[in-house]
This record gives structure tokens, sequence and C-alpha cells, in this order.
């Protein structure tokens, strides 16, 4: 096995662990609540700095900055809190391990998908293979596996992405 591979595996067995401890509920939340709170702040920026924020200061841009921020901080922390009362709940009901063994998968799939798009980007970046040499890529039995994660997760997610985008937009229009 190659140093790269043990780099690898690493890198996905602190996923796994990390994945356990904070359990399947809290990994969901705290990434759907980025994603889904990155969409809400750029959507509602606008109003929301003209509605609270201009109290706060005489400047748009600085009322519109406070609203993306405070948007987006708050929507991951609601996210959260209600990933925090159901896995109370989950424990209550004897089923914490299936949320600790669901959130490891969870945690070693995220952790393999992020090196899956930073083997993409390097291949990009680094064409003369200055940052990692050929000879370590083929020696690697990981670093060619991982490539197709992201060919996999890419257009889901920009599918996704668009349908949140729309139905906020809709949900805005409608108020």
């Amino acid at each position: 096995m190659a140093t790269l591979d043990v780099i690898l595996l690493i890198i996905i067995g602190l996923g796994v662990l990390l994945g356990f401890l904070r359990g399947a509920l809290k990994q969901l939340a705290g990434l759907l609540g980025l994603v889904v709170g990155l969409l809400a702040a750029k959507v509602l920026y606008a109003s929301v700095a003209e509605r609270v924020f201009s109290h706060v200061t005489d400047n748009l841009t600085v009322a519109q900055v406070l609203s993306f921020v405070a948007i987006w901080v708050a929507v991951p922390l609601l996210f959260w809190l209600v990933a925090a009362l159901l896995t109370k709940m989950m424990e209550a009901v004897s089923l914490g391990w299936l949320n600790r063994l669901l959130g490891a998968v969870l945690g070693g799939l995220l952790h393999a998908l992020v090196l899956s798009l930073l083997v993409c980007v390097l291949e990009v970046v680094d064409t003369d293979d200055v940052l990692l040499s050929r000879s370590q890529k083929r020696q690697s039995v990981l670093y060619d596996r991982l490539k197709p994660l992201a060919g996999l997760f890419l257009p889901a997610a920009q599918e996704f992405t668009r349908q949140i985008y729309n139905e906020i937009n809709d949900a805005t229009e409608r108020i």
C-alpha cells in the first residue's frame, strides 16, 4: 500500500470516527444547514437588510452584509437544534446506535467525496505532476478510484441546488 493510500485512508477513517461521534442526524443537519443557509441568504439578504438591519446602520452595504451573515449563521443553527432534538428522541427510544452507525457511514462517504473533489481539482491544477508525481498516482490504489465519486455527486448537487433555489424564489415571490 502506497503512502498516498495510507493518507487517504486516515482521512476517510477520521470521517468515519467523526460521523460516529456526531451521528447521522447532526451530520446531515450540518451539511444541509450550510447549503440551505447559503441559498436562503442569497435570496433573502436584501429584504432582511431593508427590514431588520436598516435600523442598525444607515449604510445599505453594511446592512446587506450583516443580513447575509446573520441568515447564513441562523439557518444552520436551526438545523443543528432540530437535529439535536431528534438525536435525543432517537436515544430515548434506544435507536442512538442506529444514528451513530449511519453517521459513521455518512462521515466516511462525505470525507471520501471531499477527497474525490480534491483529486479532481488536483488533476486540473497539477498537470505537470509537481504536487503529486505520476508514479505516486499510479502506485496508489485509491487515487483513481476516488475520481468517479465526484462525477456522481456534481450533477446531482447542481440539480438539487437548482430545485432548492427555485423553491425559495417561488416562496419569496408569494410573500
